[in-house]
């Protein structure tokens, strides 16, 4: 009410039937306009407001009904202003003027401690276009078998687009694509993206009940996009939490998670890319070291495999790379005022799966 009396020198009247009640909004309102998150808020719990010269009364949609078919507005309301809301609140406009995003994000584990002992080295910058590019330093003969045409900074450093570079890497065997999600979400809407499994726990609740609980694992990304617009330029706010993990289950039931995680947000341009890097595991592993052969020879042979070779653990510095993508789909209303001809996404989606496998698989 305090800003209604600020920005419009109106107060507000509530008339619904929760205004009696304990209740909570109900929704998630961050940097909005106030008479947005206003309508947002009633939209959500079912209500709507008439609005008149010196206040503005909250309703059920039910009464907002009920005034509209009988014509029978509170005393010193027009006709037309019920009518009106009633209107905004049983159409679809709200949501046809909500525009979509499609966040395209790929997953790169990179074995580091495979890339030092090969002598090289690269960091990510953004190029002078809306893509990503990469510095590399160092063994160059990484990509240079896979680049016809090389480029060079001033520095002397080989400079390459950066699904270049992470292809290359995955034929010399440096990484590995773990994931590429693909997600359309709407402006302001949370969606969820997991490669891996649940494990469960068994809990005591605050009762003292044994209840199981669930713990997501694996490769996981949330993000939430917000769609904003400065004149004619158009951005894109993408929240984000990026996680890898892995449990164990130790002696006695208890239960460990191995996770890293990144949690913040991004601003990017209409088909803008953007990164998030730095988030490191170790993978520990048991491996034959000794003389070829020999060293694997089965235990009942004389002793000879202890003689000639000998367990070493081994740990590998990975880190993974995340590339996101955010791209502005057309709102409804602005794609039924410019019909296309149809097409078949599916159709389209393995041809680019095809073109990317042999651009993979072809030396």
């Amino acid at each position: 009410g305090e800003l209604s009396k600020k920005f419009e020198g109106k107060i507000i009247i509530d008339r619904s039937p929760m205004q009696n009640k304990d209740k909570q909004i109900g929704v998630d309102i961050e940097s909005m306009y106030w008479k947005d998150a206003f309508e947002l808020i009633l939209r959500s719990n079912q209500l709507w407001y008439n609005d008149f010269p010196e206040y503005m009364e909250i309703i059920s949609f039910e009464e907002a009904s009920k005034r509209a078919e009988v014509g029978l507005p509170a005393a010193g309301t027009e006709p037309a202003l019920v009518t009106k809301a009633v209107a905004i609140v049983d159409s679809g406009q709200y949501y046809s003027q909500v525009p979509e995003v499609e966040i395209s994000a790929v997953f790169f584990d990179l074995n580091r401690s495979k890339l030092a002992e090969v002598g090289a080295n690269f960091s990510i910058f953004r190029g002078s276009d809306l893509n990503l590019r990469a510095s590399v330093y160092g063994a160059n003969d990484i990509i240079e078998t896979n680049v016809p045409r090389l480029e060079f900074n001033p520095s002397g450093n080989l400079v390459v687009d950066i699904s270049t570079l992470i292809s290359a890497m995955e034929k010399d065997e440096l990484g590995e694509i773990v994931a590429r999600p693909q997600l359309v979400v709407r402006s302001g809407q949370t969606s969820l993206f997991q490669v891996g499994e649940d494990f469960s726990v068994l809990e005591k609740d605050f009762s003292g009940n044994t209840v199981q609980r669930f713990y997501p694992t694996g490769i996981i990304l949330s993000v939430r996009p917000k769609v904003w617009k400065i004149g004619e330029a158009q951005f894109v706010d993408v929240s984000y939490k990026i996680e890898k993990s892995s449990f164990t289950i130790l002696t006695g039931g208890n239960s460990v998670i191995h996770k890293t995680q990144a949690i913040g947000s991004l601003l990017l341009l209409n088909g803008e890319e953007g990164y998030v890097g730095g988030l490191f595991s170790n993978d520990d592993k048991t491996v034959r070291k000794g003389i070829p052969f020999l060293k694997d020879l089965p235990w009942w042979f004389f002793g000879l495999r202890y003689l000639f070779g000998y367990d070493k653990k081994e740990t590998q510095r990975r880190e993974l790379i995340v590339l996101i993508k955010a791209e502005i789909i057309p709102t409804i209303e602005e794609r039924a005022m410019q019909p296309q001809a149809a097409k078949n996404i599916i159709k389209e989606n393995l041809k680019e799966m095809e073109k990317d496998f042999k651009k993979r698989t072809t030396k």
